[in-house]
């Protein structure tokens, strides 16, 4: 409580006595140690000293009785009365005192009076000790003044911090006068910056009678109330509240005797003290303050010797007593246990979180009943404040601890507490997995795109080209044709456009050719082609394998931008859940683009529970957002489901329990215990494993069959089958060419005259019998049998012929 006339002696003077004697210590070193006060007098019948008055009067003379303090030197003083509230008698007596050579003056309190003094001090520059609130001047013109009463910014932080500290939400704040409100300014801001609700109300000012305004706050249910009054309204409005049977009761109270706690009880009959009790004597030990005897009026002082106990047990708070669980079920974390019989209690449940509340039963020492929220619902806030789920359980005191998925948010946290995370993890997105496929006939061009195909074809091309200029270019590609004869003068070059081409060929498929470059500048061109097929090759080989054999899997969405861009595919999350409050909450683009998705479609796009979740995924186009760690979960249980993209948040579960709650601390250092041991990570691996899915990372890989490499025995056989169109088109070719020059007419129409109209022509190409015969047994393999023994029979003729001749 604040209030503006603190008449507080012992504090008063103590403080006065300070101030005086750093006054006096000064002023005697100019040989003057007079002080002037000057005080208003009390109101009534017989007028009273001030509080202030006394407190100067006893300050100066505890300074004089000490000698220590300053010797040699007696403090004199000058003590004026003004009545209340008049500001010019203030101002004449403080002249007098000035004309009598005061070092200072100390007084009056109230603020006219004061501030009347204070202008006296300020022109003539004597210091004014003053003892009243002070708002401070925005020009600082009152230089000449020290006050003892607390700044009032001070004191507004202090009220606000004392109010932050009993986590007050709402307060209400009566005052007496405007300058209340200049008092309190910083805690009249606070809801504007912290999470407090205030409401504003005047004392009536005509008169004394507070109990309407009382009775207001009491229907409004205003409890927390922050007062700045004077001493007397707060007087008066204590008195309000006065018990009818008080007396009665209290006289009751004064005749009855029984054993309580701490031993027996009577009182004194007049006095009302205590005349029959026990004293426990305490000692400070390093686990806190530890009982060592005790003393009774009968049985005088008995010291008792208590062991030190080493170490902390944590159990101190929580053995012994039964606690109220509150959970839902959601796999693996609370699980309904499959029996043949009934189960009742306890027994009904299991999954990773009953294991872990058995660990710390077994390690705090407590007992526990498991009850399921009645609504189903982990707790969220709706748009009036009000909560739902465990959240409310725990608010309104039906459970002691919530032991669950549950989620710390910052919401949360400001109207629960909870312990540390048994359990981190984010949200990620649960989608079904697509339909394989199949890497095809030509799944031999994966390894690279069109483009690079494309691009490698037309280097292939420019390098054969740029090949045969350079070579035809360079004198030293050229060579004599015969060496044996001196003097021929015919020189020949092996890098023809057809064998440019053939050389790039032969590198490229990493086989080589008989040619091979003689000039600087032709080797150039081929080592850089060289380097330049040893990448690609090399590059196409360690992808090969991978694009064979592994069968693609392509989803139509990767992340949470890819999610957000399209309509296509449904998703949402589990109502009233804590992500779906991170998605309503957040202030990323992406997310408030998937929020107004969602909750433009209630009905479609949130989910009751997670089973309601996977449901969906499975029968339709859904993908659920979710915690990553029950994506794990069901991933690993149901193959036809995966998790898409990575970690969108990271968060962690913890075990909820009240505000100020007496066991979260313990709670906390148990998890930490289990979780340093290693128990919490053999829980989970309990809970998590058991996976009936091929994990794909690890999957060995299969042989490839003819869906793979068909396409490969394709361009075989294509090649064969154009080899040998390519050979049959080069063998008419040569023929027409032939029979043109020779002047040989070959019929088209009957292909029995072939042999004989191109026998002459074949006695210009062949020079002996065994040149006969091989023609004979080549036509043997391209033509049918009786037209290739012609053909061989005439040839042999001719040249017997010819050479008769």
């Amino acid at each position: 409580k604040t209030h503006k006339d603190a008449h507080s002696l012992n504090p008063l003077w103590l403080q006065t006595s300070k101030l005086i004697l750093f006054f006096f210590s000064f002023a005697s070193v100019f040989s003057k140690n007079g002080k002037g006060g000057i005080f208003e007098q009390t109101d009534g019948p017989v007028s009273l000293v001030s509080a202030e008055e006394l407190a100067f009067k006893f300050a100066v003379n505890n300074i004089n009785r000490n000698r220590t303090l300053l010797p040699n030197t007696t403090l004199t003083y000058d003590i004026q009365r003004i009545n209340i509230y008049d500001s010019f008698e203030a101002s004449r007596k403080a002249c007098d005192q000035l004309s009598l050579g005061v070092v200072a003056i100390f007084g009056p309190s109230h603020s006219s009076s004061s501030n009347a003094v204070q202008s006296i001090c300020n022109a003539l520059e004597v210091p004014h000790i003053q003892v009243r609130w002070k708002h401070h001047p925005m020009d600082n013109r009152d230089s000449f003044y020290a006050n003892l009463y607390p700044d009032y910014s001070s004191l507004s932080y202090a009220i606000l911090d004392l109010v932050q500290y009993l986590k007050w939400k709402t307060a209400t704040v009566v005052y007496d006068d405007s300058t209340g409100l200049i008092r309190l300014q910083e805690l009249i801001m606070a809801p504007s910056r912290y999470n407090i609700r205030l409401k504003i109300r005047q004392l009536p000012l005509d008169t004394e009678d507070t109990r309407p305004l009382l009775k207001e706050m009491k229907r409004g249910r205003e409890f927390r109330i922050i007062f700045d009054c004077s001493h007397h309204m707060a007087a008066q409005i204590l008195k309000q509240n006065v018990f009818v049977f008080g007396g009665r009761f209290m006289s009751y109270i004064k005749e009855s005797h029984w054993d309580g706690l701490t031993g027996r009880l009577s009182f004194n009959k007049t006095t009302g003290l205590r005349t029959d009790f026990d004293l426990d004597i305490v000692s400070l030990k390093e686990d806190g303050l530890e009982k060592v005897g005790k003393w009774s009026a009968s049985g005088g002082l008995n010291i008792t010797e208590v062991p030190k106990r080493k170490g902390i047990n944590i159990t101190d708070s929580l053995a012994n007593r039964s606690l109220v669980i509150t959970t839902i079920l959601e796999e693996p974390y609370v699980m309904l246990k499959k029996s043949d019989r009934a189960l009742v209690g306890n027994d009904r449940f299991e999954g990773f979180c009953i294991d872990l509340l058995k660990e710390l039963a077994g390690l705090l020492g407590f007992t526990y009943e498991i009850r399921l929220v009645p609504d189903g619902k982990y707790g969220s806030q709706d748009d009036k404040g009000q909560w739902n789920g465990m959240i409310r359980e725990l608010i309104e005191h039906r459970a002691d601890l919530a032991v669950a998925p549950l989620t710390i948010t910052y919401t949360r946290e400001k109207f629960i507490d909870f312990s540390k995370p048994f359990m981190s993890m984010g949200i990620s997105i649960l989608y079904r997995k697509p339909n394989s496929t199949n890497s095809g006939f030509f799944s031999f061009l994966n390894p690279m795109t069109p483009d690079i195909w494309v691009y490698i074809l037309l280097a292939y091309l420019g390098v054969s080209c740029v090949l045969f200029v350079i070579a035809r270019f360079s004198p030293y590609e050229w060579y004599d044709a015969h060496p044996c004869n001196p003097g021929s003068d015919v020189v020949e070059n092996n890098f023809t456009l057809l064998n440019s081409f053939w050389f790039g060929v032969g590198s490229l498929m990493q086989q080589g050719s008989e040619l091979m470059p003689k000039a600087l500048s032709t080797r150039i061109i081929g080592g850089i082609w060289w380097f330049f097929t040893l990448i690609i090759i090399s590059s196409y080989t360690a992808n090969l394998a991978a694009f064979l054999t592994v069968e693609r899997m392509d989803t139509p969405v990767d992340s949470a931008d890819d999610i957000a861009k399209q309509t296509k595919i449904e998703y949402g999350v589990i109502k009233d859940g804590a992500t779906m409050s991170f998605f309503k909450k957040s202030r990323v683009s992406t997310f408030e683009k998937m929020w107004a998705f969602m909750s433009s479609r209630p009905r479609t796009s949130l989910v009751k529970s997670i089973e309601d979740g996977i449901q969906r995924v499975l029968k339709s186009d859904y993908a659920l957002i979710t915690e990553s760690t029950t994506i794990d979960y069901i991933t690993r249980r149901n193959c036809n489901l995966t998790q898409v993209g990575g970690i969108i948040d990271s968060k962690g579960y913890g075990i909820g329990t009240p505000i100020g709650s007496p066991y979260r601390d313990k709670i906390t250092i148990a998890i930490l215990s289990i979780l340093e041991d290693g128990r919490l990570h053999m829980l989970k691996e309990k809970w998590w494993s058991g996976s009936s899915c091929l994990d794909e990372e690890r999957r060995e890989t299969g042989p490839m069959g003819i869906q793979n490499l068909g396409g490969l025995f394709i361009v075989l056989a294509s090649g064969l089958v154009l080899s040998v169109f390519v050979a049959m088109a080069e063998f008419i070719y040569k023929l027409r060419k032939t029979a043109e020059r020779e002047q040989v007419y070959i019929p088209t129409d009957h292909f029995e005259y072939v042999p004989n109209s191109i026998c002459p022509l074949f006695l210009k190409l062949i020079k002996s019998e065994n040149d006969i015969k091989l023609i004979g047994l080549e036509f043997e393999f391209i033509l049918p049998p009786t037209i290739a023994e012609k053909l061989a029979t005439m040839t042999i003729l001719s040249q017997k012929l010819l050479n008769s001749l």
